[in-house]
């Protein structure tokens, strides 16, 4: 049986330059990985190839078994995969109300009442624009938008960025209950590395666009050193912009 999701061989980059160097990773149904590693590794550039945003050099891309390299970024959306990019995209000019409105497209009205339950914030905001709502409240509205169109796998690049610990648990606590609850695979891009590594189930450790070490997330948590090793990343302060 296929995975949900592979990465096969995958060379990709920008321009003339080449950031991922023959990249593997497969994600199955429902599963939660995360993708770790040091700043400029690769990791935003693993999440933006599989949709199509990078130009792909070598490798393949598959969706339940299905070769989609070739595949647009409105295509693979409309399969299954939803993005959540470090950007915030938001409409800032509409209130939270508008823009999960906006994000619907053609489906039911009471996948808004499913966002406001996953994220109570937003309800309470429902009619404040979205210029109005902290960093914090912003990323939920933007995941909040992407979950919208009912996505079976959910790319999400630093969600914890900047935002205060309270606001980093009830994102968590959220991305926990779509996988628990609805099935959901997630791939995670974090610096909060012990964050990402309580919530997946599996990591894969990028250095210098190459996978340098896969397993799962309690043989991390049980071996500090492998992190050390491969990452030795210093936990940034929380920030307090909820």
């Amino acid at each position: 049986m296929s995975a949900l999701f592979e990465l096969s061989s995958v060379q990709a980059g920008y321009g003339p330059l080449t950031v991922l160097h023959g990249v593997s990773l497969h994600i199955e149904a429902g599963e939660r990985v995360c993708l770790i590693g040091r700043n400029g590794v690769g990791k935003s550039t693993t999440l933006k190839t599989i949709m199509g945003l990078t130009d792909r050099r070598a490798g393949s891309l598959f969706w339940n078994g299905r070769d989609i390299s070739r595949s647009s970024t409105v295509a693979r959306s409309r399969m299954g995969i939803g993005y959540v990019p470090q950007t915030r995209d938001i409409f800032p000019s509409l209130t939270v109300e508008e823009n999960l409105i906006a994000g619907l497209r053609n489906g039911p009205a009471s996948a808004i009442a499913r966002a406001y339950e996953l994220f109570p914030r937003l309800q309470e905001r429902r009619n404040n624009g979205g210029a109005e709502l902290s960093g914090g409240e912003q990323q939920m509205l933007s995941v909040a938008r992407t979950l919208l169109g009912k996505p079976q796998l959910l790319l999400l690049d630093e969600p914890l960025e900047g935002l205060a610990p309270i606001i980093c648990e009830e994102l968590m606590s959220a991305f926990e209950t779509l996988s628990r609850d609805e099935g959901v695979a997630v791939l995670l891009v974090e610096q909060k590395v012990q964050e990402a590594l309580h919530f997946a189930q599996r990591a894969v450790v990028l250095d210098h666009g190459a996978v340098v070490h896969e397993g799962t997330t309690s043989e991390l948590l049980a071996d500090p050193g492998i992190v050390d090793r491969h990452i030795a990343v210093a936990q940034a302060p929380a920030h307090s912009d909820a």
